[in-house]
């Protein structure tokens, strides 16, 4: 027989379940949530847009030769992995197409040759005989301006109506650099600012304002950047106290560019460039196949599935978790190919409600 507190509490909890029955209670659900992407859709998609800016002053045929004699190096993967990419070659003294400058849209143009013409300024994988168009296209001369300007040279061949059609809104853009000198962009030349190692001449643009200017070329914003930036340039001092008969300087402001956007670096002392190449493009390929997660997951909880087989959380070949952007990337031969399938399932670290 049930005393008069026994009968208390019993309404009590009747009266509680049925207050949690009323349709304006809010629910709470720690079930598993998911993810789910197609490589090449309009949420996940692998397209790049690639532009090399080369250095076409006096010194640069050896290092034109090692890049063009090394492409196989870096785009093999891509081929094969069937990725959708446009590849361009411009200088750097495409600025000089600016109207402060000359004006002329020629200069900006993306190369087909210099010693011979291939008529095919943007590679794409329909391109016949790709390998060999770029080492024609790269090869762009040694007759340009010794006032490079790397930087503000990528922002006008990429801006430049001439060049209209190459980037696309959805593609990673990936900048790479050749050069044995550093960029100097900026109002007017710098005199002797390589020689003297004068950072601080005010003709100089920011290197930061290249990141700002890059984040709105592709629509970007920090930490969801679709881009990097990459050089093979005088990176130590070994290789500049070697070249500085032939008027190298110190890539400064490259590694600083660089660093900030996501790149590697490259020496452009090494003999071969292969290396180098292939490390760009597993870089490029990881960066472009990163995706952003709709919510917080819980990392522990997180399963990796490419066209339905699991694949590892594994920082060499196989999946890694950035809580930073709270995005999934693939690294080394996890990176998949185009057109498959990914679904990402975890546990979410807060509850929906």
């Amino acid at each position: 027989m049930m005393n008069t507190l026994s009968l208390f509490l019993l309404a009590v909890l009747a009266a509680t379940v049925l207050t949690g029955c009323g349709k304006d209670t809010p629910s709470f659900s720690l079930l598993s949530d998911g993810d789910s992407f197609t490589q090449g859709n309009a949420s996940f998609n692998n397209q790049l847009d690639i532009l090399f800016v080369v250095d076409n002053s006096g010194s640069m045929q050896p290092y034109q030769d090692n890049l063009a004699n090394n492409f196989n190096s870096f785009i093999q993967a891509f081929v094969t992995k069937g990725y959708d990419f446009k590849i361009a070659v411009t200088s750097t003294q495409a600025y000089l197409s600016n109207a402060a400058h000359t004006g002329n849209s020629n200069y900006a143009r993306f190369s087909d040759g210099y010693f011979s013409h291939t008529g095919i300024r943007v590679i794409t994988p329909s391109t016949p005989n790709l390998t060999n168009v770029f080492m024609t296209n790269v090869r762009i001369g040694t007759n340009g301006a010794g006032d490079e300007r790397a930087f503000s040279s990528f922002r006008e061949a990429l801006n430049n109506p001439v060049n209209s059609g190459f980037l696309r809104n959805q593609a990673f853009l990936s900048v790479i650099i050749l050069s044995d000198e550093d960029d100097f962009s900026g109002d007017g030349r710098c005199q002797n600012c390589g020689t003297s190692h004068n950072y601080n001449a005010a003709t100089l643009d920011p290197v930061a304002s290249y990141l700002t200017q890059l984040d709105q070329i592709t629509r970007s914003t920090a930490p969801y950047r679709r881009y990097n930036v990459n050089a093979i340039a005088v990176i130590d001092q070994a290789c500049y106290q070697a070249n500085q008969g032939t008027g190298s300087i110190m890539g400064v402001r490259y590694m600083d560019l660089v660093g900030r956007a996501q790149g590697l670096l490259g020496s452009i002392c090494d003999t071969s460039f292969a290396t180098t190449l292939n490390a760009m493009q597993s870089n490029i390929a990881e960066l472009s196949t990163q995706f952003y997660l709709e919510r917080i997951p819980d990392p522990a909880t997180i399963i990796v599935k490419v066209n339905g087989a699991l694949v590892p959380n594994n920082a060499v070949n196989g999946w890694i978790y950035i809580a930073s952007s709270n995005s999934i990337m693939f690294k080394g031969s996890a990176v998949p190919p185009q057109g498959a399938t990914i679904q990402v399932n975890y546990t979410p670290a807060t509850i929906q409600h």
